[in-house]
């Protein structure tokens, strides 16, 4: 039986135990029901018997459906959706993260310090300091010293995540752990910030540098990551999140082979087979350039699907991110020759598309500057020239960049976009380290939701948790607004690019369950559909957009 969770100060029903439909409901909710269907997208009232919908329509005839043992909910203000679906999030990663040193949120290198002297001293007995979210426009450059760190704590290893996760900050103990001196070269695809005139390590690692002083850290434990996971279930729940795609689970213990230890995948699989947890999940394996074919030949034997949760995607990284210099560009970073970082050679990267595909997997890509884009696009092109046309539904993540010769080829290519629509506002990320190095052109480019939607592609969004908030009202709203949340007089990225209420709802909803390859059992409201349903104490649709982020899920009744 799977179970049941509602949490305090909100009602998520989630209802996917089995039982006998009959002429007697549940739960009947009398309130503003959107549907996310196009033949009825509105109605007044919604039915729930076990674990499915039973009717959606009008009050009078919903109320027939009533007995001694229904539940009745009546919120005429409120709004009743399908549940919210995040098509790329970091769930496992994100619940353990809660319980590290966490510096999201943190604007002063006075804050971050402190944080950092105030777990270091409560948990002594760690072996390593962990921690994660510091944010890059903090310090010059998005550069901060080891220095720091060593006067905090000298004798015991530090690492700490940035808050893009494309970034980490040690000390000099854990650069001396890991051997890393101004004799080290740089990795392929990452780099290591170093003084300019003696080649000495700062302190910063970057994309692929970071598992230099990652591969010495201690695997997180079966008890840990089963613990992230229930926590970030819950949090999940918390906003009205019924499924996901974790984009790119071995992120917990990087498992490579049968070795004899319990990683992130291992935790999909246990708790969707044995229905342990409030949420439905599809899950990724990453394929790295130096390691692809034995990337996918493992990834092949771990594959899995049952009721509640599947592993069929391949996570591929195109390029880094545009703020660390590492986002690859078809030209230069302004005032630079830095053409940021392309993960993989264009002809080989054509070569590995098109054989994943070929094995039946869904190909999840992180690609953010256009240049990335653009190479992504053109392997898919040539794997559909290759394996002719097909419904694999491949995705392009973050997609922040886009050149607008290639906004048409997203509908062409039928490739599906995973925006997060968060970051579609000039936060100090965006005006400190994007639109400065972008200049003013490129920078009109960034997050072309409206453009892709004109173009017929199809768009669906994510939190990438923990990076940002995993609360969807919060990327909703700024999707349409571009402004920062709660700020109607703050600053706006690209108007153009703001998209209707109803279009972005679909997003996280309809849109996202087709990416999911459950849109004929989730993401809109019908008869014989899974009842995953959650009910708002506001009508979005009748509430004022700068606020969106204020609006809630409502009590149990």
């Amino acid at each position: 039986m799977f179970k049941r969770i509602i949490p305090l100060k909100f009602i998520i029903l989630f209802l996917l135990c089995c039982s006998q439909i009959d002429t007697a409901a549940d739960i009947i909710i009398l309130s503003n029901v959107v549907t996310m269907e196009e033949t009825f997208p509105r109605a007044e009232a919604i039915v729930i018997k076990g674990n499915k919908i039973i009717f959606v329509g009008d009050e009078k005839s919903a109320l027939k459906y009533k007995s001694d043992h229904t539940v009745l909910i009546q919120e005429p203000d409120g709004m009743v959706l399908p549940g919210f679906i995040d098509s790329h999030v970091h769930l496992i990663w994100g619940g353990i993260e809660m319980g590290e040193c966490l510096l999201s949120g943190l604007t002063s290198q006075e804050e971050i310090i402190s944080k950092i002297e105030a777990y270091a001293e409560e948990y002594a007995d760690l072996n390593w300091i962990r921690g994660n979210g510091w944010s890059l426009p903090v310090f010059k450059n998005g550069n901060p010293s080891k220095s720091i760190l060593d006067k905090i704590n000298a004798e015991k290893p530090m690492y700490f995540l940035s808050a893009d996760g494309h970034s980490a900050w040690v000390n000099s103990k854990a650069l001396s752990i890991a051997g890393l001196n101004e004799n080290t070269r740089d990795p392929i695809n990452g780099r290591i910030e170093r003084d300019s005139k003696t080649g000495v390590p700062l302190g910063v690692l970057r994309e692929d540098a970071m598992a230099l002083v990652e591969s010495f850290i201690p695997n997180y434990t079966k008890e840990q990551i089963e613990n992230g996971l229930f926590i970030s279930v819950k949090e999940a729940n918390k906003f009205g999140i019924t499924a996901i795609l974790d984009a790119g689970t071995e992120s917990i213990n990087q498992k490579k082979s049968e070795e004899d230890y319990f990683d992130g995948l291992d935790a999909y699989r246990e708790a969707t087979k044995n229905q342990e947890i409030s949420l439905r999940v599809n899950s990724s394996q990453y394929a790295s350039p130096s390691s692809w074919r034995k990337d996918l030949k493992h990834i092949k034997n771990r594959r899995f699907i049952n009721s509640q949760g599947s592993m069929n995607t391949v996570k591929i990284f195109a390029d880094g991110v545009i703020e660390a210099g590492t986002g690859a560009l078809l030209d230069p970073y302004v005032g630079t020759n830095n053409f940021g970082v392309l993960n993989w050679d264009p002809d080989t990267l054509k070569v590995v598309v098109s054989t994943i595909e070929n094995e039946g997997f869904q190909i999840h890509f992180h690609a953010i500057g256009d240049k990335a884009i653009r190479t992504t696009l053109d392997a898919f092109e040539y794997a559909r020239e290759k394996n002719g046309s097909n419904n694999m539904r491949h995705m392009i993540s973050h997609a922040q960049l886009i050149h607008p010769e290639d906004i048409e080829r997203f509908k062409k290519l039928d490739v599906i976009t995973s925006f997060q629509p968060l970051w579609a506002y000039p936060d100090p990320y965006m005006k400190e380290l994007t639109i400065p190095v972008l200049g003013p052109i490129r920078s009109k480019w960034n997050y072309p939701l409206k453009s892709l939607l004109s173009a017929g592609a199809r768009i669906t969004a994510g939190s990438d948790w923990s990076v940002t908030s995993l609360n969807p009202l919060f990327g909703i709203e700024v999707a349409v607004t571009r402004q920062k949340p709660g700020s109607p007089d703050g600053e706006i990225l690209n108007q153009d690019e703001t998209v209707d209420l109803e279009d972005i709802l679909k997003a996280y909803t309809i849109e996202g369950a087709y990416s999911l390859f459950r849109e004929n059992e989730i993401g809109s409201l019908k008869k014989g559909k899974l009842a995953d349903v959650i009910l708002l104490n506001k009508n979005l649709f009748n509430h004022p957009s700068n606020s969106f982020f204020l609006v809630f899920m409502l009590s149990a009744v």
